[in-house]
C-alpha cells in the first residue's frame, strides 16, 4: 500500500471506481478489505483517494468486484501514462464529466471539428504524418467527439477567441463547413458557444487553452494545454483560478446570440472569398 501526502486525480478517479463497483455489488468495505488482506481503514483511504492500490492486488479486485476488466484498465490508464497519450486521458475525463467550460484562442477545439477541418490540423501541424495516419488520426477525433458531444452528454460552455474563426486553416469551402458546425452546435442548445471580441484589452486569455471538467465520480479537474502536452490537476487553488479567468472571458465575451450572429458574418466572407486582412477589418 502506498502512501500519498495528498490526493492526486488518479487516486481520486481510482478510489472513486472502486466504490462505484462495490455499492453496485451490495459490498462494504470490510469485505474487500478481507479479501485484499488490508483493515476496513486502508480500504476507506483508498476509496477517499489517500492512498493507491498496489497494482498486484488490481485483478484480484476487479474480479471479486465483477467489473469486467474495467477496474484493470482504468488502473493502466491513470498510473500508465506511457501507455495513453495525453489527449485520450482528456477524452476519458471529458466522457463522464457533468460539466465542461473550455477556452480556446488558436483552433477550434478537437470535439467540435468537423472531418475536413480535424484532416487540416494534422496536416499542417504534423506535416511527418502520411495521409493514412492523417485519415485515421482525424477519424478517431470524431470518434471521441461523438462520445461526449452526444444526447445525455455533459454540459458544455466554450468561449473561442475570435482567432480561431478568422485565422483560416484550410480552403475557405472547409472553413464555412466548420463555421456552419458551430453555428449548428450553438442553435441546437447542445453547446452554449461565445466568441471573444477582437478589440477588448487587457485580453484575459492569452496564455493559452484550458478546460475545466467536474465529473460526479472525481473532483473538478483544470486541463491546461500546449501545442505538443498537456497538464492535468486537480489541485483546488488552481482550480479556483482558472474558474475565475473563465468567468471573465464569458462576461467579456459577446452573448450567445451576438456570437452565431458574428460567426454567420464570418462564413458569409468566407464564401465571398475575402482576403484574410479583408475579413479582419470587417468582422473583428
Amino acid at each position: 500500500m502506498e502512501k500519498v501526502d495528498k490526493k492526486d486525480i488518479s487516486n481520486a478517479r481510482f478510489g472513486q471506481a472502486i466504490a462505484h463497483w462495490r455499492k453496485k455489488r451490495g459490498l462494504t468495505q470490510l469485505n474487500v478489505a478481507n479479501l485484499l488482506g488490508y483493515t476496513k481503514g486502508f480500504i476507506s483511504q483508498i476509496e477517499c483517494g489517500w492512498k493507491k492500490l498496489d497494482q498486484s492486488k488490481v485483478d484480484d479486485l476487479d474480479g471479486f468486484l465483477r467489473a469486467a476488466g474495467r477496474l484493470v484498465k482504468l488502473y493502466e490508464d491513470l498510473y500508465s501514462p506511457e501507455r495513453l497519450d495525453w489527449q485520450e486521458q482528456v477524452h476519458l475525463l471529458q466522457a463522464e464529466a457533468e460539466l465542461i467550460r473550455q477556452y480556446s484562442c488558436v483552433l477550434i477545439p478537437g470535439n467540435f471539428q468537423t472531418l475536413a477541418y480535424a484532416k487540416a490540423v494534422f496536416e499542417s501541424g504534423a506535416p511527418w504524418l502520411n495521409k493514412a495516419d492523417i485519415e485515421k488520426k482525424a477519424t478517431v477525433r470524431i470518434e471521441r467527439s461523438s462520445q461526449v458531444i452526444r444526447s445525455g452528454g455533459p454540459q458544455y460552455h466554450v468561449v473561442l477567441d475570435d482567432m480561431t474563426v478568422l485565422r483560416p486553416v484550410a480552403s475557405d469551402q472547409v472553413m464555412r463547413e466548420q463555421i456552419d458546425a458551430l453555428i449548428q452546435l450553438s442553435l441546437s442548445g447542445r453547446v452554449q458557444l461565445q466568441l471573444y471580441r477582437w478589440g477588448p484589452l487587457p485580453h484575459v486569455g492569452p496564455d493559452g487553452p484550458f478546460s475545466l471538467i467536474a465529473s460526479p465520480s472525481a473532483p473538478e479537474v483544470l486541463h491546461a494545454e500546449s501545442v505538443y502536452l498537456g497538464q492535468t490537476t486537480d489541485e483546488p487553488h488552481m482550480v479556483r483560478q482558472f474558474v475565475t479567468l473563465f468567468s471573465r472571458l464569458q462576461a467579456n465575451a459577446r452573448s450567445v446570440r451576438e456570437s452565431v450572429d458574428y460567426l454567420r458574418h464570418v462564413k458569409g466572407a468566407y464564401a465571398d472569398g475575402l482576403a484574410q486582412v479583408e475579413l479582419q477589418r470587417r468582422g473583428a
